[in-house]
């Protein structure tokens, strides 16, 4: 075989073992992780605005309440009624004071429902916002997705272009081959198989994935603890704001939380909080996994229950020294214990 040969030989090898290669290397480019962090800013300035939205119906709501009338009386009736009974039960917590705490909380949403149902315009504000807050949800699941992908596509780059460059190294070395044999005049031998230069790419830990031990931030102003050491650090805080005026008083303040599947609502359920003194509260619920709207008079969380805590027995502490902006603390019973 004549040295021109070979090298024809080798580049037509070479050819063949390029196209497949760039088909097998087809990877997310720099551009794909440009548009989806360009994503993640349009779905982060979406939930600001729709978070802004739902505060601003929110107020609106609260400025069109009817201050009297004989449905805000039976409401309040209502809601005495339901502060009593949750008194009761708590102090003897027996199947009949359970029953008589069931049908407080029945006739209190029949009284909040005639109440609203009243006032035309807050029945339209609370519908609008209900809407608000059902796109909130999905913005931000999308958000969630997006935030998952930008570290694995990152990662597929760095391994693409490990191995290009890998896979250049092996061109060039075999052009080198080539050109000494044809510089000896030397006819083709078998070549020996060429190692695979293939380097992985190294694993990055994710860091949007929330471990099971850092707090979950659900929404504005809504944290769930996590860790025992958590609850510790947060009862002891919790003591600090307090200060000295440990008054238990009668709040009235109603913690609702209704739970969500496909945009429907598919269970209601509300719960006493007890003043702990200083505009401290607490109050003891069930929030199922998934899409919950937890409501404490006109302010309003939207949350995505995590799988592993939903269901479960939990602890709402609310820090209501900031009217304008109430914070809640959650965690499971079994981490105050």
């Amino acid at each position: 075989m004549k040295p021109s040969d070979i090298i024809r030989l080798g580049k037509v090898c070479l050819l063949a073992a390029s196209i497949v290669s760039q088909s097998a290397l087809a990877q997310p480019s720099s551009q794909d992780l440009s548009r989806l962090q360009a994503r993640q800013a349009e779905l982060q300035e979406e939930i600001q605005s729709l978070r802004e939205q739902s505060v601003s119906l929110s107020q609106q709501m609260a400025n069109t309440e009817p201050s009297d009338g004989p449905e805000k009386a039976a409401y309040d009736e209502a809601v005495a009624g339901f502060e009593e009974a949750s008194e009761q039960y708590e102090t003897d917590p027996t199947p009949t004071n359970k029953s008589r705490l069931r049908n407080a909380e029945f006739k209190m949403h029949l009284a909040e429902r005639k109440f609203r149902s009243a006032n035309s315009q807050l029945r339209q504000l609370e519908a609008k916002q209900d809407g608000v807050e059902s796109e909130l949800i999905r913005v931000r699941r999308e958000l969630e997705r997006v935030e998952k992908r930008i570290p694995e596509m990152k990662r597929e780059i760095a391994a693409y272009r490990e191995r290009q460059q890998a896979e250049a190294a092996r061109r060039a070395e075999a052009e080198a081959r080539n050109r000494a044999q044809a510089n000896n005049n030397q006819p083709s031998a078998a070549e020996k198989p060429v190692a695979k230069a293939e380097t992985k790419a190294k694993s990055e830990p994710d860091n949007k994935v929330a471990s099971s031990n850092e707090p979950l931030e659900l929404d504005r102003d809504f944290t769930l603890l996590t860790s025992r050491a958590q609850v510790l650090t947060e009862l002891a805080n919790l003591q600090l704001r307090i200060g000295g005026d440990g008054l238990k008083i009668r709040s009235n303040k109603i913690l609702n939380v209704r739970h969500f599947v496909n945009g429907q609502e598919v269970e209601k359920n509300s719960d006493r909080f007890k003043g702990l003194g200083n505009y401290q509260y607490r109050a003891n619920t069930v929030i199922q996994p998934g899409e919950n709207r937890i409501r404490v008079s006109f302010f309003r969380w939207n949350i995505e229950m995590p799988e592993e805590f939903g269901g479960q027995e939990m602890v709402i502490l609310m820090d209501a020294s900031d009217r304008d902006a109430p914070r809640i603390i959650a965690y499971p019973e079994s981490l105050d214990s």
